[in-house]
């Protein structure tokens, strides 16, 4: 019998030119391992994301490859329009941005849009990515942990305050045994 497992993460690509679809596909094509998604466009990955919204209990990352936005006028404000409507459908994906215009001011100001990360699309772009994808996977991790350890550490509170409560109670109700 084979054994399920759910996938560590969800991962969105968008990835209109197909730059890195190839290399991230054989990345985490792994169907036990992750769940990999890809779009051609803003509009397919929206679409997508209204019809299935993804389960808050398993990180889930959106690699966004905004090279097309060469030639408008304002490539942060439409990554920061996707930014706000991606935060207003489904709030807890982490976008991972990479272009090639990558400014200290631009990096800024889509950090305050809620973006994970802006990385320069160059040869160490997929090293980048693949750091920050099991970053937030740690992170996810870790966090899930310290919930459960919180919970643990609050039923063996409790559990120390019923016995003592029996404790003094047997002490009153049966003082022979004492």
């Amino acid at each position: 019998m084979k054994k399920t497992t759910n996938p560590a993460a969800i991962i969105y690509l968008i990835d209109e030119l197909k730059h890195h679809q190839a290399e991230l596909m054989q990345q985490y094509g792994n169907p036990e391992k992750y769940r990999f998604l890809y779009f051609t466009s803003e509009h397919h990955f929206l679409e997508e994301i209204r019809k299935n919204t993804p389960p808050s209990n398993e990180p889930r990352i959106l690699i966004f490859v905004v090279n097309r936005h060469l030639n408008t006028d304002s490539p942060v404000k439409e990554v920061t329009r996707l930014l706000q409507q991606l935060n207003n459908i489904s709030g807890g994906i982490e976008p991972i941005i990479v272009t090639t215009q990558k400014t200290a001011e631009t990096e800024r100001k889509l950090k305050e849009a809620g973006a994970l990360a802006l990385i320069m699309d160059n040869e160490n772009a997929l090293l980048r990515i693949d750091n920050l994808v099991k970053g937030t996977i740690s992170k996810h991790t870790i966090w899930k942990k310290r919930k459960a350890s919180k919970l643990a550490f609050r039923v063996l509170i409790i559990y120390f305050f019923l016995s003592l409560l029996f404790l003094t109670a047997a002490y009153f109700l049966f003082p022979d045994y004492f």
